[in-house]
């Protein structure tokens, strides 16, 4: 890795500012994690200007411009490509939506039960060694079997290459609202498989999924929670209850169809519910296990399963009546399966999901502050498909990405737009440069920078969507919750791995098939003018939106580059502009 590159990035980036592009975490000019298929090469960046895509949720968007499409798949997808822009380009918004949702998963194979009493002894163990048909995953069954690192490279995998960019998106999204960790590679392999194929669906069936699936049973101690009997002193277990509602579907606080808390006449918060409300949904809750093993009798308890579904033991299930949000109640006498389908119909009813679930989709999609009027649209969207739907999850996606919010002229306001998080920042870039990759540095490097995918440090995720960024503004910036010192370096050493060094990160002698991460800049070797050379990495990187004093700092830095130095390496000016500008605020902010 060249040290001089490696010095300019750090004067670039000291010199660029945080504050210059976040405006105290709004934005700067960036591009970001977006979709399709090959490799935005040299001299296809985005040309032209303006804002080509408008629109509302209710009408569909062309694009005049490539920056106005970037922006796009940036927003829906893990980074633009030459390919995916020609495709945006050569049809509609509507169009393009509409193939993603028909795409089918790509999502986690390859995986099968554990046995969680046998990890010490995996690679000997009967079962295992049967079942698995890779012999360095068998002789590192720990890590793969029982641990996250196979499922986290391939998220990777999918990340830059998978046609399903929309559904990929989304998912992983989801997966941060509906937060779990850990577990075995099955396990956690089966539940992101459940967040990928719900994506597209209906929010009440996922919330059953959700609520159903062994490793959120597992996580929240849903799972062989029984009936309370007040003689032993045993009371219902109360933290998947209680994170359903707080967490994942409705909040602390009633809110408004536009987000705003609703507040009474002394001016504070109207809460959603109270303590009597998460006990008797913990009730209601209660007469799950395991799924049984292939073969075996059910029975309670079955014996640990974290794939599938769930399965109800009446005899384990509270029979009592259950009073419940704003009154609702759960008659006496009914299955734990009745029960749990009234309360879950009774949450997804509730007027603060549709603004609670749909601010943070927006969030994760467009920008850390959505005005009220855009949560209200996207919240009206979430209580009627227009077809007399509730929850469809497909308007939802549909109306965040085509609001004129999203679409619109606003992208220079300083509180537009959000921090790339480590996932994020890593799979865009890689993707929008043409990486090749098997997902074993990608998952490393973030994990280095506070988001170990999959494997949050709490049900709370690696981030608060409530975290505001330092500053006079006091904007919302969830995703600076996790950058400090320490991570913002660890994003920049990543970033000279894969792009300063010639040959990237090398092959992993522990996975099969390991082709490492490597980016070739060949393409580029043909741009000997700095000036252009720097035009054309802005336009694939940023959508031509860098300003002049950064483009100026970036062309002197490529000119003290010695001849010799070229000569040795002839991709050297191009891997050192799209290092100083990827390590930049201005491409780490995605807008």
């Amino acid at each position: 890795m060249s040290d001089q590159a490696r010095r300019a990035g750090l004067h670039v980036w000291c010199t660029l500012a945080l504050a210059l592009a976040l405006a105290a975490c709004g934005g700067g000019g960036g591009s970001g994690d977006s979709g399709g298929s090959g490799n935005v090469a040299a001299g296809n960046g985005a040309n032209g200007g303006g804002n080509g895509g408008t629109g509302s949720s209710n009408s569909d968007v062309m694009f005049s411009s490539k920056q106005d499409a970037q922006r796009f798949l940036e927003q829906a997808t893990f980074g633009a490509t030459t390919a995916s822009l020609a495709e945006l380009q050569s049809g509609s918004a509507n169009q393009w939506l509409t193939k993603q949702f028909g795409i089918a998963s790509t999502g986690y194979s390859g995986f099968f039960y554990v046995n969680p009493s046998t990890q010490g002894s995996c690679a000997t163990d009967a079962s295992i060694v049967a079942q698995s048909t890779d012999p360095l995953m068998l002789k590192n069954c720990s890590r793969d079997y029982y641990g996250l690192t196979q499922v986290q490279r391939k998220f990777f995998v999918n990340a830059i290459n998978g046609p399903d960019q929309l559904r990929q998106r989304v998912a992983f999204a989801l997966s941060q609202l509906f937060v779990t960790s850990g577990y075995e590679a099955y396990a956690q392999a089966d539940y992101q498989n459940m967040l990928l194929n719900d994506a597209f669906g209906n929010f009440r069936d996922l919330m059953r999924d959700v609520t159903l699936h062994p490793v959120m049973g597992s996580w929240l101690n849903m799972v062989n929670n029984g009936k309370p009997n007040a003689a032993k002193g045993i009371q219902a277990n109360e933290n998947y209850a209680r994170e359903l509602m707080q967490l994942f579907t409705i909040g602390l606080e009633k809110l408004n169809a536009d987000g705003s808390v609703q507040t009474d006449s002394n001016g504070d918060a109207v809460p959603t519910y109270g303590q009597a409300e998460i006990t008797a949904m913990a009730r209601a809750m209660t007469g799950w296990t395991f799924p049984p093993l292939p073969g075996a009798t059910s029975k309670w308890t079955n014996p640990t399963n974290r794939a599938g579904k769930m399965v109800a033991f009446d005899t384990q299930h509270d029979v009592d009546v259950k009073v419940l949000l704003d009154g609702k109640t759960l008659p006496a006498g009914q299955t734990a399966q009745q029960d749990l389908d009234g309360a879950l119909d009774i949450i997804f009813n509730h007027p603060n999901v549709g603004p609670f679930v749909g601010k943070q989709l927006i969030q994760k999609l467009v920008t850390s502050n959505p005005s009220p009027a855009y949560v209200a649209r996207v919240s009206a969207a979430f209580d009627n498909n227009g077809s007399g739907v509730r929850g469809d999850l497909k308007a939802v996606i549909k109306a965040i990405l085509l609001d004129p919010e999203a679409r619109g002229g606003n992208v220079a306001d300083a509180g537009y737009g959000h921090l790339r998080e480590p996932a994020l920042f890593i799979a865009s870039l890689l993707r929008t440069l043409g990486a090749n990759s098997d997902g074993m540095a990608p998952r490393s490097a973030v994990a280095g920078m506070s988001q170990n995918i999959y494997a949050s440090p709490s049900v709370f995720n690696f981030y608060s969507p409530q975290y505001r960024a330092p500053g006079a503004a006091d904007l919302y910036g969830p995703e600076f919750g996790i950058l400090d010192t320490s991570s913002a370096l660890a994003r920049m050493n990543a970033v000279g791995a894969y792009v300063l060094q010639t040959n990237g990160v090398g092959a992993d002698s522990s996975v099969t098939g390991s082709i490492g991460t490597r980016i070739d800049f060949a393409s580029w070797v043909p741009i000997t003018d700095p000036d252009q050379l720097v035009n054309q990495m802005a336009a694939v990187l940023l959508h031509d939106d860098l300003p002049a004093d950064a483009h100026a700092t970036i062309v002197a830095q490529v000119k003290a580059l010695t001849a010799k130095a070229i000569a040795a390496n002839p991709q050297l000016p191009a891997r050192t502009v799209a290092y100083l500008i990827a390590t930049s605020p201005l491409y780490e902010v995605q807008r």
